[in-house]
């Protein structure tokens, strides 16, 4: 039997969004090749003009109602296609504004082939959202999968990255295998991978688990499952995503989030809710219970972090656990709900993600929830955001985080899964309070910044009170005890400083910067050494007698 078709022009117009990412990312190589190092910076700007120019060709098919199947039924520019597009070019393009100061932090210098394959990775996900084909579902979710592979990994000299790629390849590896195979076995069942055709197929023929293509078809669309709900950390296929999502650059954390969520609901709605709509009950079960593990599991393992990045990451693991109650009630209505959702998340997650890129120093520091102890004092913006992107994640009317989950909730009880929408009030409820713990610390914490010239507890007055009226309280603080040793623990300027330790913290805190007189520093610890040695001798001779004029209390010059 000989087959032959020609695409058409409009075949090739309903394909221009991925056209347009493909070529952007194949100019963005080229650009790297010309440009002179010092110009690097100027690929973001390329890639930034390649997705705004996809973003223009989804926004002309929309306008023109070019809407439709292409490529003999492999991919279609549907307006459910158009919205995801549209969705991941937001992320994309937040991603890439997002990445010039951060890599250059990091010190990434291969710059170019890091925007290519942002671009392509964007590309895949919009080829996988607008796929009406099993085969171009697998093609679409390998081509985001090996590039998010190497931008995984792409901090060469930092272990967790390293360790991210890896996991990241040999965990995705398996599921893309459970997959392909459940493909195979749905298309031995139905003969056909165009989703029309196996709809079309279920439609005329009677499903039953125990006989005829039944128990085939089962494995195949029990196997599907467990591909979808690994792209998606569904609990129990979860485990990469915590350390994936620290380990990577949070550049490619922040779009790897919510992208990939995009284009995977989109293909798992498209293959479940319409393919194998009519034996919807046999697949219910499967999609109830990862969504009540996700949510329950994924809140849990939340509340307990003390990384912003990897709570985050849970957090994500949650989200797909509401999201996937709009396609276990298997309805319309539940669909819908998981595009309200999406855009929601999308937006919310970015801004989170955001926060954490810009505190993030070398090396991956600046993460742990300590780090945003007084943030609104000292960067209020930034705790704005922050605040205002997990009070939505957390579901808090009146933003838009809150109707987000008032639609997945709605679809559940129209459907009559009320129990789905109980464990996601419950849940969402131990959502608030992990969301809560990072905003007190950004405002009701102090900043765990110490000053140059801290107070002593040097008892004055009567009742053994400070100078202020505060009862003294022991200093933990190495650098505050030797500041009041060598005569350094007053605030002014004007007081006397003794000992090299208080002289060179008196040039600390006169540099507003360690770039203006780095070697303060090295003042500052070169005189701890000798003071360091004097107590660890005294300790190892054991007790003795104090000398005359010499004590040991806070505040008081050693002789």
């Amino acid at each position: 039997m000989e087959f032959t078709y020609t695409p058409t022009v409009t075949d090739w117009l309903r394909f221009s969004p991925e056209l347009v990412m493909a070529a952007t990312a194949l100019v963005v190589l080229l650009a790297d090749l010309m440009l002179p190092a010092a110009r690097r910076a100027w690929l973001a700007l390329v890639a930034l003009i390649g997705v705004a120019g996809a973003a223009v060709a989804v926004g002309w098919l929309y306008a023109t109602a070019n809407t439709g199947p292409a490529f003999f039924q492999m991919i279609s520019s549907d307006l459910t296609a158009l919205f995801a597009d549209m969705l991941v070019l937001v992320a994309c393009g937040l991603a890439v504004l997002l990445s010039p100061g951060y890599i250059e932090r990091q010190g990434i210098t291969q710059q170019g082939e890091y925007y290519a394959l942002l671009v392509l990775a964007a590309g895949g996900m919009m080829l996988m959202a607008s796929a009406i084909n099993l085969m171009t579902i697998f093609v679409g979710l390998e081509l985001l999968s090996l590039c998010l592979y190497i931008l995984s990994a792409y901090i060469a000299r930092r272990h967790t990255s390293q360790e991210a790629g890896m996991k990241y390849f040999l965990l995705s590896s398996f599921a893309s295998g459970f997959l392909l195979y459940g493909m195979a076995l749905t298309y031995g069942a139905t003969g056909a991978t165009s989703l029309g055709g196996i709809r079309a197929f279920l439609d005329t023929h009677a499903f039953s688990l125990t006989g005829g293509f039944g128990p085939l078809l089962a494995s195949g669309f029990a196997l599907m499952a467990v591909g979808f709900c690994f792209k998606v950390s569904g609990v129990p296929f979860h485990f990469w995503t915590p350390d994936v999502y620290v380990g990577a650059p949070t550049s490619v954390t922040a779009f790897m989030s919510v992208a990939t969520k995009v284009a995977a609901f989109v293909a798992l709605a498209r293959t479940y809710l319409f393919a194998l709509q009519p034996v919807h009950r046999d697949w219910e079960p499967i999609f109830w219970g990862v969504a009540v593990l996700s949510m329950i599991g994924g809140n849990l393992l939340a509340v307990t972090q003390t990384d912003v990045k990897r709570l985050l990451a849970y957090s994500s693991v949650a989200q797909a656990g509401y999201l996937l109650i709009g396609i276990a009630v298997a309805t319309r209505l539940g669909f819908s709900a998981v595009l309200v959702y999406l855009t929601a998340y999308t937006t919310m997650n970015l801004g989170a993600f955001g926060v954490v890129l810009v505190l993030e120093r070398r090396e991956g520091q600046g993460t742990a929830l300590g780090d945003y102890f007084g943030l609104a004092r000292r960067r209020p913006w930034l705790a704005g955001v922050m605040a205002i992107c997990l009070l939505s994640l957390a579901g808090i009317p009146p933003l838009v985080g809150f109707f987000g989950k008032f639609a997945v909730f709605q679809a559940a009880i129209v459907d009559g899964h009320l129990e789905l929408a109980i464990v996601g009030v419950l849940t969402s409820m131990v959502g608030v309070y992990y969301y809560l713990r990072v905003i007190w610390a950004m405002y009701f914490m102090e900043s765990p910044v110490v000053s140059a010239f801290p107070r002593c507890d040097r008892p004055r007055g009567r009742g053994g009170r400070t100078g202020r009226g505060r009862e003294p309280r022991p200093r933990r603080d190495a650098a505050r005890a030797v500041a009041c040793r060598s005569g350094a623990g007053h605030r002014r300027r004007s007081d006397a400083v003794a000992g090299p330790c208080g002289r060179a913290l008196v040039r600390l805190r006169g540099s507003r910067s360690r770039r203006r007189d780095p070697l303060a520093h090295v003042e500052v610890v070169c005189a701890l050494v000798p003071l360091h040695s004097r107590r660890r001798s005294q300790i190892d001779q054991g007790p003795s007698r104090p000398r005359a004029g010499v004590t040991d209390q806070p505040g008081t010059p050693l002789q």
